[in-house]
């Protein structure tokens, strides 16, 4: 089984080397934009780059990610990644304060993390004033937590904000930051600010992404960077995102999780999955659905000038059909007759997720008293993994469904959490049209850490006597 490993990391040889071990053969195209265009599936993946064509089963990106350069006024910042641009601020024996800047809506990289606290401290202890300035950062990566207290007794000053503003004096070369934490203001004047993003280096991560059809969040990253909950997992099957910043101190256990991952990938079983089909005379080979579909499962037929879905790829979220114009997408699994229609138990099934309302849930029943005993609850690894034939199919013994799934933001599957509410909506839309009620399918987002509000909303769906 061919391995196509793309992507400009020293990490490259160890990679081959170890799925070489597993029975994998590689081919590694070092320059991203090398790659002209990339269609198929999970298992036969065709590879288009300027010297010929590849086959290959799975995918493995290591380019490494550049998050943008912030607005800096002009100016440009001093990559914290850079040893000599880093080693040129600590020879300057500079004066005014350095600031170190780590510009994350949500938590910061370990990486970026560890590599600032470590710069950080460095220039401290050189009688470096240092600024470390962050909007959101975390602590959690193995050894981050003690430099972060060395740092503070070095004498770095921490300061997370809620406002930034940088402006750039070309004639001094200093930069003024203007910093607000929602109740102080401070303002810094200084001729160094270091940070990790990519210092104007051209994005080849964000070109690769697009043209693997990788969804990706608002900051760039196409698994979110939540490295602790699953480090290699993208939206679309088969093709696998190691980020060589965060790997190092896991890399064998994201290799031995992408090895689990891969089989099911190209040898999962779809004769009961539902999925997308697509009438021919309908389509308007508009591509809309191409656009949308966050599973890259749509693909053109340009010969025929339709589009087909790969049943493998296809995830059954229904985004496609959503959004088609012509209505040419249906859904199997949507018809719903009498005899399937919902039972009459009062009792309530609960799909948990074992990240979020899983753990929730085991808060919340103990408390429930005799209304405990009218829930039964199904773990499952991600709400990604909650079809419509699940929920569906609980129906036929249950008065009510709930997909007790991660909030926005917090899912291992990237969108799994939303695609379980689709597949809820879906699934009472499919009621209302078979004449029954509508108010059986529900989806709760929620936290381990938020059970309190996960039981009211549950409450509320029990106490409903539709």
């Amino acid at each position: 089984m061919n391995v196509l490993i793309i992507g400009q990391n020293e990490i490259n040889e160890e990679l081959a080397n170890y799925l070489a071990k597993q029975g994998y053969s590689s081919v590694i195209i070092a320059d991203a934009d090398a790659i002209k265009s990339f269609s198929g599936e999970a298992g036969n993946f065709k590879v288009k780059t300027g010297s010929g064509e590849v086959e290959v089963a799975l995918a493995i990106v290591t380019e490494p990610h550049r998050k943008p350069v912030p607005d800096m006024g002009g100016g440009m910042p001093s990559p914290l990644f850079d040893a000599a641009a880093m080693e040129r601020i600590r020879a300057s024996k500079t004066k005014s304060p350095v600031v170190v800047l780590l510009d994350y809506f949500n938590e910061s990289p370990p990486a970026s993390t560890a590599r600032a606290l470590e710069e950080a401290l460095a220039l401290a202890s050189n009688k470096v004033n240092v600024a470390f300035v962050f909007r959101f950062m975390r602590t959690a990566a193995s050894g981050c937590e003690e430099m972060y207290l060395k740092a503070r007794r070095a004498g770095v000053t921490f300061i997370k904000y809620e406002k930034l503003a940088v402006s750039y004096d070309k004639g001094t070369g200093s930069f003024d930051v203007e910093i607000s934490d929602g109740v102080h203001d401070v303002d810094l004047n200084t001729q160094f600010i270091a940070t990790d993003s990519g210092h104007g280096v051209p994005d080849k991560f964000a070109r690769l992404a697009k043209k693997l059809r990788l969804k990706a969040d608002e900051a760039g990253f196409v698994n979110e960077d939540r490295y602790f909950l699953a480090s290699a997992l993208t939206g679309r099957k088969g093709v696998y995102y190691l980020n060589p910043d965060n790997c190092e101190s896991w890399l064998q256990e994201t290799l031995e999780f992408i090895g689990s991952m891969a089989c099911a990938d190209v040898n999962g079983d779809t004769s009961d999955k539902n999925h997308a089909t697509v009438d021919g005379d309908k389509c308007a080979f508009c591509y809309t659905c191409y656009r949308a579909c966050p599973h890259g499962a749509m693909a053109p037929d340009e010969e025929n000038r339709v589009m087909q879905n790969m049943e493998s790829a296809c995830e059954g979220c229904g985004a496609c059909a959503a959004v088609c114009p012509g209505n040419a997408i249906a859904m199997s699994g949507d018809e719903f007759s009498a005899a399937s229609a919902p039972g009459k138990s009062g009792k309530t099934k609960i799909f948990c997720c074992e990240n979020s309302g899983e753990i929730a849930l085991r808060e919340i029943l103990p408390g429930l008293g005799e209304l405990a005993a009218k829930i039964d609850c199904e773990t499952v690894s991600c709400g990604g993994r909650i079809g419509f034939e699940q929920m569906s199919g609980a129906l036929r013994s249950y008065g009510k469904v709930i997909a007790l799934v991660c909030m926005d933001d917090a899912c291992r599957h990237f969108t799994g959490n939303q695609s379980a509410c689709k597949q809820a909506t879906r699934l009472s839309a499919v009621l209302e049209k078979a004449g029954v009620s509508n108010k059986r399918a529900y989806c709760i987002k929620t936290s381990h850490a938020m059970p309190n509000a996960a039981r009211d909303e549950i409450l509320e769906v029990l106490n409903d006597n539709c």
